[in-house]
């Protein structure tokens, strides 16, 4: 390899080690830890969590917005795409970023309006089930 495809690898992996960093302080460490016990090894899961620690989770360390009201945005966003499973890990993040289950719920209702009834109930359901867990586990 030359130097500039070299360069270029390190900083890849420095990306992708920012964000396994930004992933673990937003998700909780049980959430990160858990889900890469549930990523099997491969091409594809490697190249998934590749992508998504060095450009995704990465792009958690720019200024602008904080953990809160990016876990805000994300809500709304899966809530929007009807994306079950992102969304419950999404609401998970948020309880660990401070979010109450009063502003939770208030964002499913607000999505609602622009997302139609189906979705919010959906995400009212899909949160009512994460807090249920997270306070049976003790964690709020």
């Amino acid at each position: 390899m030359g130097s500039s495809e070299d360069a270029a690898d390190l900083r890849a992996s420095e990306k992708v080690a920012l964000g396994q960093q930004k992933a673990r302080e937003f998700l909780g460490d049980k959430v990160a830890k858990a889900m890469k016990e549930r990523t099997k090894p491969g091409l594809f899961s490697d190249t998934v969590q590749e992508y998504v620690m060095g450009v995704c989770y990465s792009s958690y360390d720019r200024p602008g917005l904080d953990f809160r009201s990016r876990a805000l945005m994300n809500i709304a966003m899966l809530i929007a795409l009807n994306r079950g499973p992102e969304l419950k890990a999404h609401i998970n993040a948020a309880f660990v970023q401070g979010l109450t289950q009063e502003e939770i719920c208030e964002a499913c209702r607000h999505a609602m309006i622009y997302c139609g009834v189906p979705a919010g109930v959906h995400a009212m359901l899909l949160a009512a089930e994460v807090a249920d867990q997270l306070r049976e586990a003790g964690d709020i």
